[in-house]
């Protein structure tokens, strides 16, 4: 819905840039037009057009997704999530330990279970310690993301002529909302070019993990490194259970006592090894052809989904840089007495060309970028399937 709402927003941002329709659809830019409708108080808001009107309805619901996103990654996905991955965690411990007591009152010890035990904790470990990174990172991206939701309200009111009204902070509250949405989104960008720079490493570990484990058995198969196994979080998500998500991996759920996480636990724990002890002892190839093909899918679209991600990283930088250049030019408002750094910011051109040209830029990009959005599966699941058909025929 996100997507979509900022694709009809934009464009109509887009149009009013380029003032098309302007001779076919003359009513959008009548504010008369809007007065049959509402009358809006006079002499500022009552130049709202019906086009701006749109604009603005859309811009409300950015206000308030936004905003509500943030606050959800902050709390949901961020606070209320690393809370309950510190009471799984001492779940896991204590269950360790109990495990480790019990063990030493059994003089029979069994050195095989002793390592499968082991793989489980450190897959478990693992996992839990990625859902943490994560956690802490919804954290910093809601913190992003909710200021750029608030001021888009500045932008709504622009949008209804309040800020030229000089209400709610007037022309500089609007120059502050657009400084600090531009602040904000530098760091998403950085987490953009990690997100398709991990995807693509992602695809060259899963196509070296086929080649090595291809048709080949436990025995074959000698663990590297420090690890106790071929098995580990990776190796387990992709090739022994695919997709495992272990229910911590989940949104928080604060209403659940110690002694039910308890038992999720112990049913998570206990599927996991069975998976392990299964896998480890069975004589089949590791890796077979059906599987090799499953896995090989899954490198292409993380592959393809590598690449979008520097494809939002294009379009939302450029989105950045044009709507840079209208805050530079309202504290560099003469251009005959700028800067050189200034001036080269602006490609040479006048305040005014510098403005229209990095807004209608910026509204372009975002009106690009969730057409990418929304049709971006279709195409990777096509991409991806008319390669998985042609592995099948080789």
């Amino acid at each position: 819905m996100d997507a979509i709402v900022q694709l009809i927003r934009n464009a109509m941002c887009c149009v009013k840039d380029l003032n098309l329709f302007a001779e076919s659809l003359p009513n959008l830019y009548d504010p008369e037009y809007t007065s049959k409708f509402y009358t809006f108080p006079t002499p500022f808001m009552s130049k709202t057009t019906p086009l701006e009107f749109l604009i603005c309805i859309s811009q409300l619901y950015a206000c308030i997704s936004c905003t509500i996103s943030g606050y959800n990654l902050i709390f949901g996905g961020g606070i209320l999530k690393l809370k309950r991955l510190t009471r799984v965690s001492d779940l896991v411990h204590k269950k360790r330990l109990d495990k480790a007591g019990s063990k030493k009152k059994d003089d029979d010890k069994d050195d095989k279970a002793d390592k499968d035990d082991a793989i489980v904790n450190q897959a478990v470990a693992t996992s839990v310690m990625k859902e943490a990174n994560g956690a802490l990172r919804n954290v910093f991206v809601g913190i992003c993301v909710l200021p750029i939701g608030m001021s888009f309200f500045w932008l709504f009111c622009n949008s209804l002529h309040i800020t030229e009204a000089g209400w709610v902070g007037g022309l500089p509250a609007l120059i502050h909302a657009l400084t600090v949405m531009e602040i904000a989104l530098v760091p998403l960008l950085y987490f953009m070019l990690k997100d398709a720079s991990s995807a693509l490493r992602k695809a060259v570990d899963i196509r070296a993990m086929v080649e090595k484990f291809s048709e080949k058995k436990n025995k074959d198969v000698a663990p590297s490194g420090g690890e106790l196994s071929w098995i580990n979080l990776d190796s387990y998500s992709l090739i022994v259970d695919s997709g495992w998500s272990p229910y911590w991996t989940t949104s928080a759920i604060s209403n659940v006592d110690q002694d039910a996480e308890g038992k999720m636990l112990t049913k998570e724990i206990e599927a996991l090894e069975r998976n392990v002890k299964s896998s480890l002892s069975g004589d089949a190839a590791i890796v077979n052809a059906s599987k090799a093909a499953e896995m090989e899918e899954a490198a292409q679209v993380s592959y393809l989904e590598g690449y979008r991600e520097y494809a939002y990283f294009v379009f939302n930088f450029i989105a950045f840089y044009g709507y840079l250049l209208g805050v530079v030019v309202y504290y560099f408002d003469a251009d005959e007495n700028q800067p050189a750094a200034v001036r080269q910011l602006k490609l040479g051109y006048s305040n005014d060309d510098a403005d229209w040209a990095g807004n209608f830029a910026g509204d372009f990009m975002w009106t690009v970028e969730p057409i990418v959005i929304l049709l971006s599966p279709f195409i990777i699941s096509r991409l991806t399937k008319s390669k998985g058909d042609k592995v099948k025929k080789d």
